[in-house]
């Protein structure tokens, strides 16, 4: 990594951790249900393993070398954002502090961390974007098996069969996967291209 790169990974990667160490602590003491429920969707699981990810690079400088995990931590954050700001927004008390935080600030500083810093990202190999695929399709199966006959809301009602029914959900589910591996195919190819570009400039 280059001397300059330096300061603008420290300043995105603590903005990260910030972001979702201040969003967790606005719920949790602004919100009558607090955490625990909203620690159950995809979007705060996703915040808080992009947030323990960056905070681990911060301490230890080999992590970006997993360029696996770090392109995984970028989708899912990048695809809850993504999905929240476009069918999400009406059904989560809007742009709220928190909201803004996890689904706007957060996946914007992945992605520009992404495409800014670091040369690990060019390293993506061919299958690894179908391998991040792993964790969507097993949170996919805990929100069918569990969290939908949880006794409260399920977290999202694109994967609610009771509201959608079943032919609903599996439409879904197939929009979500192609959507999951064009995003996944287009960060590896777009951080092969910034890397290149830096490079270039040298």
């Amino acid at each position: 990594m280059r001397f300059a790169e330096q300061p603008v990974r420290v300043v995105l990667r603590v903005g990260i951790v910030a972001a979702v160490l201040a969003a967790m602590a606005l719920v949790e003491t602004q919100s009558r249900s607090g955490m625990l429920w909203r620690l159950l969707t995809f979007t705060y699981q996703a915040n808080v393993l992009a947030g323990a990810y960056y905070l681990w690079t911060l301490v230890s400088p080999r992590a970006d070398s997993r360029v696996g995990l770090r392109g995984a931590v970028v989708m899912y954050v990048v695809v809850a954002g993504v999905i929240w700001n476009l069918y999400l927004v009406n059904l989560s008390m809007g742009y709220t502090g928190p909201n803004i935080l996890l689904h706007i600030v957060v996946p914007i500083l992945a992605l520009a961390d992404w495409l800014l810093v670091g040369h690990s990202q060019g390293l993506v190999r061919w299958w690894q974007p179908l391998a991040w695929l792993s964790y969507p399709a097993a949170y996919l199966g805990l929100a069918l098996l569990v969290l939908n006959r949880a006794g409260r809301r399920a977290p999202y009602y694109f994967l609610d069969p009771i509201s959608i029914g079943v032919s609903g959900v599996l439409s879904n589910v197939a929009i979500l996967a192609v959507g999951l591996v064009v995003l996944g195919y287009g960060l590896s190819v777009a951080g092969r291209m910034a890397v290149k570009a830096r490079v270039l400039s040298l």
